[in-house]
């Protein structure tokens, strides 16, 4: 009896250790996607200054980039980001300058088209908080810490969409990413060596009154199939859902539609209203009719992370680095180290 006892107490204990152990690993994966912010280049902006002499003269603006941001004004320990830059997009507004530094001694933007940021610990400050991270710049990775001001969080700002406005700085130095390492440039004592760079961003994050302003209404006096599918689906299931695809996508008004842009945007408003495990079979559906269908491929992986499937959305964010439009794909980076704890930046394109 006192062995049995023994026993019972001893798997017990190791069960309640396992719980202890595991649940701060899951914990640590709860992504709420709401606080995930796309952001907009129409209202933001990137831009860098080096020096000569101590002067600062030379000023230049990123024309192409994208980022994503988590940002909970609840739980700013949270936050992350990743920035893309295209180092052929960086320029300095003066032509033979800017061939210069897109050469072969500077960013040699053919063979390294872009510089990524990755940024997941956090430190809060009197005006906001640091974001530290990893940069990589012509395969060379390095640890910087990017200084935020207070974001500025306001909600069903624009036609429904969540709002995110935030700015920041950062400072490099050249020499640490081999920039004018060589010839000339290398042993002129008037060129600077820091490099002093700030953005303002505008983000927006997609609601779902703004998918339901944009989707369940009628257009010349029809109603938009995407929601017609997402209130069938609300209220009989996704099997009543995809039969109403059926039929609708065999109706003489509709079948001439875009279908697989349909899918993708019922799977859309569906995981924008928490719906993940909803939303999948109609993602489904369209790479079942071309798999390399780029917008349910985008978004699948966020329908995993809503549907907490995450070591399916793990798998798809790793296969889908690996598509040639990658580069497009901004926040796969920032997933995959918010599911798994790691990513490496270098041989990023």
């Amino acid at each position: 009896m006192e062995k049995t006892n023994s026993n019972v107490l001893g798997t017990r204990l190791a069960t309640f250790l396992m719980v202890v152990i595991i649940l701060p690993v899951f914990a640590q994966k709860k992504i709420n996607m709401g606080n995930r912010y796309q952001i907009n280049k129409d209202g933001s902006y990137i831009s860098f200054t080096t020096n000569m002499s101590g002067f600062p003269v030379i000023k230049g603006l990123a024309k192409v980039y994208q980022a994503n941001m988590f940002y909970d004004p609840e739980d700013i320990m949270s936050s992350s980001a990743t920035i893309r830059i295209g180092s052929a997009g960086l320029s300095t507004a003066h032509d033979k300058r800017d061939v210069k530094l897109q050469g072969e001694n500077f960013l040699n933007s053919e063979e390294f088209p872009a510089i990524w940021f990755q940024g997941t610990e956090v430190q809060i400050t009197d005006s906001g908080f640091d974001l530290s991270g990893t940069i990589n710049i012509k395969n060379i990775k390095k640890p910087v810490t990017i200084h935020m001001a207070k974001p500025t969080v306001i909600r069903r700002a624009m036609n429904n969409l969540d709002v995110l406005r935030v700015k920041g700085s950062l400072k490099l130095n050249r020499k640490d990413f081999d920039l004018g390492a060589m010839g000339d440039w290398a042993s002129n004592p008037m060129l600077g060596e820091e490099i002093e760079i700030e953005f303002s961003f505008l983000g927006t994050s997609y609601t779902i009154d703004y998918l339901k302003e944009r989707y369940v209404k009628k257009v010349d006096g029809m109603d938009n199939p995407v929601g017609l599918v997402y209130n069938e689906v609300k209220s009989n299931g996704v099997k009543s859902g995809k039969q109403l695809v059926e039929k609708l996508s065999m109706d003489e008004r509709y079948k001439s539609d875009n279908w697989l842009g349909h899918l993708a945007n019922i799977g859309w408003i569906l995981m924008s209203d928490g719906l993940g495990k909803e939303s999948l079979p109609f993602y489904e559906m369209a790479l079942k009719e071309n798999p390399d269908h780029l917008v349910s491929l985008l978004r699948l992986g966020d329908a995993y992370v809503i549907a907490d499937k995450h070591e399916d959305a793990l798998a798809h964010y790793r296969k889908e680095w690996e598509l040639p439009a990658r580069a497009r794909f901004t926040h796969i980076p920032q997933m995959i180290k918010l599911l798994s704890g790691e990513f490496d930046l270098v041989n990023m394109k």
